[in-house]
């Protein structure tokens, strides 16, 4: 139960047979040939169960001693227990300061226990080895909404998120190549662009009197990342940042407030919902289903459209929705697919905006080195972003990657094992659920020094700017599995590219633009189930007279 919800806030061998009719000289080149890869096979066999002697049982990995009958989950309950789910960040740090680079909760009743992972070197192990079907921690209701309350409606295709097995990789297996083409991402610059100057369009008129944001500024990028992702996934424009909007724009808006003010309460606490429905579940699937309605009418407005259309679009021309209803001819696909990016891909995307916006706030120096940048690209504040901009702003790039290095969205991957494996020189069983808490091992000294400053450089390639080319952190090895912001492999975020396109899109507009502070006590974030801030957002946006 508490295992369950905490890896939810983060978040074959081949067989052949051959007959041979060959002559006697033939059928010794051959009998060689196909003995190679078993030969090859038996020398990995051995090399696993050689590590596998050499490990240490499972019972001597460090963590916290759970108590007789209730294990470690009496650390979890209300008012006795020292930790809190929403404090989770929190936990990952007393973890790590308490048993080092590898630690083990266990006991916690009725769900499998957690191993969490603080070296890069075994993160990446663990990663290489990973099945072809790599299991993610579920999100419980959310497999519970898709797998029974609406099985009519998904049936086999239940899409990516909560999903495991050979579903989930039936799914990507229609999707993934129209995604994940740097080329289709690049097709929906204009229009992110006409969506981010609607947006700063609303961002003048939301400053008061002190040119500062409201508090609730977030809920205000969710909007933004609402309107982007419904123009990419569902081919229209939902009308969600114009100021007043429409009837379907408040809805969805409403909805998407109600969505993540409950998913929090759903994943991350008791799991009540599956003995008796709250009021939490109640809005939480009122609004999956706002969503799901949404999607699909909208789904289908594309279809009809292009199954009407005499016109012989260019290749430049064809959506993400006319191609996934090409290749499948099923319209509940791409249902699907909008449903799961608008659940992952809007929150997200605005506080990876929110924290970027912030970490420049605070760092004046940093900001105006970004703001020249901008202004080579982007004489004027009103200059439209082209793709080949996106080439020219390392820095901005530099700035996203630190600032997701320094607080993630996503606090953690996670996997769930379906065979033993060796990690750490530990024996660990099939089914405990392996953590790898890159918000913790992002903030090492061992792998950034200086890890609590915002440095930017770190990420350029030495040269890449010639003004850098002194600072002694460009062009220094960065561990490729210390920050994942997005993922790794096969479960890699499917809408990344959107998502990299987006930030960029916004935030060199706003920086062109305005010079921001944020004049109030630093911020504080927690685990909603995503790592938010939890204080106002009243940035001061001071315009620039050039």
């Amino acid at each position: 139960m508490v295992g369950q919800r905490i890896a939810n806030s983060l978040l074959k061998r081949s067989a052949f047979s051959s007959a041979l009719n060959v002559l006697p000289n033939e059928a010794t080149a051959a009998t060689a040939a196909l003995l190679e890869p078993t030969i090859q096979q038996q020398q990995q066999q051995q090399a696993v169960n050689e590590q596998f002697s050499h490990s240490r049982p499972y019972t001597d990995v460090p963590g916290p001693k759970g108590l007789p009958m209730i294990g470690n989950s009496w650390r979890f309950a209300p008012i006795i227990g020292q930790y809190k789910i929403e404090d989770l960040d929190k936990v990952m740090q007393d973890l790590h300061r308490q048993y080092g680079r590898i630690a083990k909760v266990n006991g916690l009743i009725g769900h499998p226990d957690l191993l969490f992972v603080f070296d890069a070197d075994l993160i990446r192990d663990t990663f290489k080895k990973e099945e072809v079907q790599p299991h993610r921690p579920a999100m419980p209701s959310l497999r519970n909404y898709k797998s029974k309350l609406r099985k009519d409606f998904f049936g086999d295709n239940m899409g990516l998120i909560g999903v495991h097995g050979e579903k989930w990789d039936a799914f990507r297996a229609q999707v993934q190549q129209v995604m994940l083409q740097p080329s289709t991402a690049k097709k929906y610059i204009a229009p992110l662009d006409e969506i981010s100057c609607d947006f700063m369009d609303r961002i003048q008129e939301m400053r008061d009197e002190n040119n500062e944001l409201p508090g609730d500024f977030l809920h205000e990028l969710y909007k933004w990342a609402l309107e982007s992702i419904g123009r990419v996934a569902l081919d229209t424009r939902l009308g969600c940042v114009s100021k007043d909007g429409n009837d379907e724009s408040k809805r969805i808006i409403n909805s998407i407030n109600t969505f993540f003010w409950t998913v929090a309460e759903v994943e991350l606490r008791m799991p009540i919902w599956r003995i008796y429905e709250t009021t939490s579940y109640k809005n939480y699937i009122g609004a999956l289903d706002t969503f799901r309605e949404l999607c699909m009418r909208h789904i289908n407005i594309a279809m009809e459209k292009m199954n009407s259309s005499t016109e012989q679009k260019s290749e430049e021309c064809i959506s993400i929705v006319e191609r996934i209803l090409q290749k499948t001819n099923n319209p509940k696909i791409a249902a699907v697919l909008a449903l799961d990016l608008i659940m992952v891909g809007v929150d997200t995307t605005s506080v990876a905006a929110t924290s970027t916006i912030y970490q420049l706030s605070q760092n004046p120096d940093k900001q105006e080195i970004l703001f020249n940048e901008i202004k080579r690209s982007m004489p004027s504040p009103d200059t439209k972003f082209t793709i080949s901009m996106l080439e020219t702003m390392p820095y901005l790039r530099a700035c996203i990657k630190e600032t997701l290095r320094m607080y993630p969205v996503v606090i953690g991957n996670g996997r769930s094992l379906q065979t033993d494996a060796v990690i750490g020189g530990y024996h660990i069983p099939k089914g405990t659920h392996v953590i790898f808490p890159h918000l913790v091992v992002s903030n090492l000294e061992q792998y950034f020094p200086e890890p609590d400053r915002f440095i930017p450089e770190r990420w350029l390639k030495r040269g890449e700017l010639k003004e850098h080319s002194g600072c002694p952190h460009a062009g220094q090895k960065i561990h490729p599995y210390v920050s994942l912001p997005f993922g790794y492999g096969r479960r890699t975020c499917i809408g990344r590219r959107f998502a990299e396109c987006e930030l960029q899109i916004l935030l060199s507009k706003l920086f062109r633009r305005y010079q921001v502070e944020y004049n109030y006590e630093k911020l504080t974030y927690k685990v909603n189930p995503t790592y938010i801030p939890d204080k106002p957002l009243k940035f001061k946006l001071t315009e620039r007279s050039s």
